[in-house]
Parts: structure tokens; C-alpha cells; sequence
């Protein structure tokens, strides 16, 4: 076994006694971003988005040049096109850097209604994948995505053994999420926060309809990749977002129903929630134990979650975004320390608070990782 595949075992299994909320060596430290990396190395984001193996390419070139020293892993293995696999998980436009954008901006989704009541009926009638058949052209060339989506089932594996060259421990691979953020990203948010209340009885058929398929989706990205961690997604069902009633009845049964299938099959949720899900932390209780990790954007009080959960979940962040991108070096050793005084080193991977942004200062990213080594 060579130098980089000994480190990078070494990674995996701290890694690994992280989220079993095992005692490590040393706190692990994972990267999680998109388009930091391209800007950083000098890449524009129209080169990023279009061709597919440059996400894997600058992205591992980016954690080398901060210090192949300071990163454990990768939040989420790089791999494949950005715009074609958000689009898919969002169902909505995307305008892509280099077409629609100039070449050096970021992508922009948009927030508009594509979806429309009928397509409720299609679901409940004919069943998603064919709405997803009939839908999905709507928002995205079908040639390009079906291109894209084999490109990335054909190098699952190059990719992961680039990861292992470098030294870098995918933690996760593949998303899937609720239905809830389908069904919002289609509709769009404000029609679709209105059915919830005109329509709830038929939104929530829907929802029962698409389940199963977000869990086998989740399933079998996990089988076919070998990594047992899957990114399970909630950024607009966020309990600060919505009312209890209906957080209760139509967001928190679909986590609860997907993270403990995919537990039953040997498989982490990467719960990468974004916005403020303080309110309901005590009912993560009811997730699988030690099957989950808390991946949060800097907006939920992870000492709070501390407090509550306990030794139930490990937690994957939380350096905000607007840390790196505005405050400095000192700022972020300040909130790394505080953060691992604070909630322990055990049952903690630090990450940044959901992705390291487009404009972020690189010596604040490294700053993060050094602290984490220094502190952890």
C-alpha cells in the first residue's frame, strides 16, 4: 500500500468513527463546494459547468494547492456537470454561464411556475418518472441531460479512484431529497406554499405517490457507487419556513420515512439542511441513531442541537458562508474554536456551512482547515 492510500484509509476511518460518534484522532475536516474551486484556480465558470470531468479536476486541485495537508475529505464526491444534476433535483431552469450568463457568473435558477396543477393528476394517474418523462424537457435539453447522466454513471468509479490518488475520502455520493422540494421547485415556492393549504389532501397524495421513488433513488446511487452516504436535501422545508401543522403532516414523515430506509439498507443521510431548522431539532430524535449526519448552513444553532440530540447524530459543519466570503483569517479561527469548545470533537466533521461560496477569500478556506487542525 502506498504513502496516499495508507493517509487515505487513515481518512476513511476517522471519517467513518465521526459519524458513528466514535472517539478520532483528530478532528476530520471535509471540503464542500462548487464554484470556489474553478474561480479559485483560474477556471471560468462556463468551462466548469460544461464540460464534466472538470468538476472532479479542479475541485481536487483546489484542496492540493490550499494543502493536501489540511482536507480529509469531500462533502460530496465531484462528479459530472452541475446544472443538469441540480435541475434534475430542482425540476426548475437553470441559466448556465457561458449561454444564457456571462461566462465568469454563476449559474441562476429560476423561480417561476413550470409545474402546474394538472401535473399533479399526470403523477397520481400515470405515476413520476412518466411525468418526469413528459416534465423534464420543460426546464432542460433531454439530449444533454441523458448525456449527462451517463457520463456520470460511466466514471462513478474513475472519479472515486481519482478521489483515493489524491488522498480525498468521498463522504457521499448521489442525492435524493423529500417531495416536498420537487414539488416546490416545479411549482415554484409561492404557488406551491398556497396548494399546501388550497389543494393539501391532493399535494399530499402526490407526495405519498413519489416516496418510494426518492427512496429507491437513494438506494440504489448508494449501490451502485460504493459509498454508504447518500445527501439527502431540505433548503425550502426548513421548520423556520413553514407552519408546524404542516411541517408536521407533510415534511417531517417523508425524512423520517427516507432516512430510516435507507439506514435499514446500511446507508448515511447526509442531512444537508439549509436555513433555520432550530424550532423542531428534538424531533431528530425520531431519525435513525447514528445513521444521520446534521449538515447545516451556519442559520440552525448546532449548540442547541447539541443540547437536544445529544450522542443521536454527528454534525457536518458549519462555517457560514458569509465568514469566508467577508470576515478573515482571525474571524474564522475565532468561530472554529468556539464552535468545537462548544459542541465536542466527537460526533463532528468540520465542513463549511453548506458550500463554499463563489467569492469567498481562499486564505479564509484555509484558515478553516488549519484551524479545525489546530483546535480538533
Amino acid at each position: 500500500m502506498t504513502d496516499t492510500e495508507t493517509l487515505y484509509e487513515e481518512r476513511r476511518r476517522r471519517i467513518e468513527a465521526a459519524i458513528a460518534f466514535e472517539p478520532v484522532d483528530q478532528l476530520p475536516i471535509a471540503y464542500m463546494g462548487m464554484a470556489f474551486a474553478p474561480r479559485y484556480m483560474g477556471m471560468s465558470i462556463a468551462d466548469y459547468c460544461e464540460i464534466d470531468q472538470n468538476n472532479t479536476d479542479v475541485t481536487l486541485a483546489a484542496l492540493d494547492r490550499m494543502g493536501a495537508d489540511l482536507w480529509d475529505g469531500i462533502n460530496a464526491m465531484p462528479c459530472g456537470r452541475i446544472v443538469p444534476s441540480l435541475t434534475s433535483l430542482w425540476l426548475s431552469r437553470i441559466d448556465s454561464p457561458g449561454r444564457e450568463l456571462p461566462p465568469d457568473s454563476l449559474w441562476q435558477v429560476h423561480e417561476e411556475e413550470v409545474m402546474t396543477p394538472d401535473d399533479y393528476d399526470t403523477i397520481l394517474d400515470r405515476g413520476w418518472y412518466a411525468f418526469l418523462d413528459e416534465y423534464l424537457p420543460r426546464v432542460i435539453d433531454p439530449v444533454e441531460l441523458r448525456q449527462s447522466q451517463e457520463w456520470v454513471r460511466a466514471n462513478i468509479d474513475p472519479v472515486k479512484e481519482q478521489c483515493r490518488a489524491h488522498g480525498y475520502v468521498p463522504i457521499s455520493f448521489g442525492s435524493t431529497s423529500i417531495p416536498f422540494e420537487y414539488l416546490c421547485g416545479g411549482r415554484s415556492m409561492g404557488r406551491f406554499f398556497i396548494d399546501l393549504y388550497r389543494d393539501k389532501d391532493r399535494v399530499k397524495a402526490v407526495m405519498d405517490e413519489m416516496l418510494p421513488h426518492m427512496i429507491r433513488s437513494g438506494i440504489s446511487v448508494a449501490r451502485r457507487s460504493g459509498i454508504p452516504a447518500v445527501w439527502v436535501g431540505g433548503w425550502r422545508s426548513a421548520s423556520s419556513l413553514i407552519a408546524p401543522r404542516i411541517w408536521d403532516e407533510l415534511v417531517f414523515p417523508y425524512f423520517m420515512e427516507i432516512t430510516h430506509a435507507l439506514a435499514a439498507e446500511g446507508i448515511v443521510s447526509v442531512l444537508h439542511l439549509d436555513q433555520d431548522w432550530t424550532r423542531d431539532l428534538e424531533r431528530f430524535l425520531e431519525l435513525p441513531p447514528r445513521m444521520c449526519l446534521l449538515n447545516s448552513d451556519g442559520m440552525t444553532d448546532l449548540r442547541k442541537a447539541r443540547e437536544l440530540l445529544g450522542d443521536h447524530m454527528a454534525f457536518m459543519g458549519d462555517v457560514p458562508s458569509n465568514l469566508l466570503a467577508s470576515g478573515t483569517p482571525d474571524d474564522v479561527f475565532e468561530y472554529v474554536e468556539a464552535l468545537i469548545r462548544d459542541i465536542g470533537r466527537t460526533g463532528l466533521i468540520l465542513c463549511p456551512g453548506c458550500d463554499v461560496p463563489i467569492n469567498a477569500k481562499p486564505e479564509n478556506v484555509v484558515a478553516l482547515a488549519r484551524a479545525g487542525r489546530e483546535f480538533g
